[in-house]
């Protein structure tokens, strides 16, 4: 919620997919100060939607960011007024950071990349979640050669967790009386607008803070006194209906709108949460189980993309502290106080 200026690209004959996608493609206009409109039923086999880019086409981290120039490019904006912008939207866009993304060929973050298709007009979710997909896919897969070559490793590794999977079936089958896990559901109660506090500090609220490291500038989840946490106001919202589906942690904000706490996977602050713009259901970095935790009000709040939990950074408990995402433990530091307000 929350690159220099350079010159222009080089000149080189366009390829049969360039040119598909400034036919088909919205064309700005600069002198009515119009962005990219954004059909978004425009959709073919390609994988092309209503920006005219194939995404399934791009293979690796250059492909990528290549498409990512010629959205620049049709957008008709320099760097510097594509940073203005998404200020004038309260989003964080440095011009020098986006340089760097497109001259040095390397995947940007998923926020920065989220405020970069805002402000070339890019607004449909679907085509903002199928870059953010297309973003994910190449992560993925620039990552898959390393964990080839540790196949003895690998298949040692499954046979333990065949044996352990095993294992688990015989005692499951082993007592009649006792059936697979349920998922906790989630009370009705606890949805809509509330208010989470630690509940070991159950005088501080979770709510907008900042890195006290001073690494990352951006708003981040932190606990801080509940006098001083409005706003944003907290609003929990179930992603679909049924009492097992996940949340998004929304936050709303009289300036910056509405925003869904994503868990960061890169650095600076990776493993906090920040407020993303672009609410999907496909990034389950920011789809959370809100479990009872025993007491009455408490809950442990768990990662659907890694089964992880919500805690505070370093078992802090002074005012200002990050929340974090943790490996899951019964103690109080990963409880949460949740209750719904007026």
């Amino acid at each position: 919620m929350s690159i220099g200026e350079t010159g222009s690209m080089p000149w080189s004959v366009p390829d049969a997919e360039t040119v598909s996608g400034l036919l088909s493609g919205p064309c700005p206009d600069r002198l009515a100060g119009s962005r990219i409109a954004a059909p978004g039923d425009a959709r073919n086999h390609s994988g092309m939607r209503g920006t005219g880019i194939h995404l399934r086409r791009a293979r690796d981290a250059g492909e990528f960011t290549d498409r990512m120039r010629r959205l620049k490019e049709r957008s008709g904006l320099t760097y510097r007024e594509l940073e203005q912008r998404a200020q004038d939207r309260g989003e964080v866009l440095p011009r020098s950071t986006l340089s760097d993304v497109l001259q040095r060929q390397y995947l940007p973050r998923p926020e920065l990349l989220v405020a970069f298709l805002h402000v070339c007009g890019v607004e449909d979710e679907r085509d903002i979640e199928a870059w953010l997909e297309t973003r994910t896919r190449i992560e993925g897969a620039s990552g898959s050669g390393r964990r080839l070559r540790s196949k003895p490793l690998a298949a040692a590794v499954a046979v333990i967790v065949i044996l352990l999977l095993a294992a688990g079936v015989w005692m499951l089958l082993s007592d009649d009386d006792e059936g697979e896990a349920p998922i906790p559901a989630t009370p009705a109660a606890v949805r809509g607008w509330v208010e989470i506090r630690p509940a070991r500090t159950p005088h501080l609220c979770l709510t907008e803070g900042r890195d006290r490291s001073g690494a990352y500038a951006s708003a981040i989840a932190a606990q801080r006194p509940c006098k001083e946490a409005k706003p944003p106001r907290t609003y929990l919202k179930p992603v679909h209906d049924g009492p097992d589906a996940p949340h998004y942690i929304e936050w709303h904000h009289p300036q910056h709108g509405r925003g869904c706490l994503t868990i960061r996977r890169s650095a600076p602050a990776k493993g906090m949460l920040e407020p993303w713009d672009a609410c999907t259901s496909s990034n389950k970095d920011q789809l959370f189980r809100v479990e009872p935790a025993g007491a009455a009000s408490r809950y442990r709040l768990r990662v659907e993309a890694t089964s992880q939990c919500i805690g505070i950074a370093a078992d802090d408990t002074r005012p200002e502290a990050e929340a974090v995402e943790k490996r899951c433990a019964d103690g109080p530091d990963q409880q949460f106080l949740i209750e719904n307000v007026a």
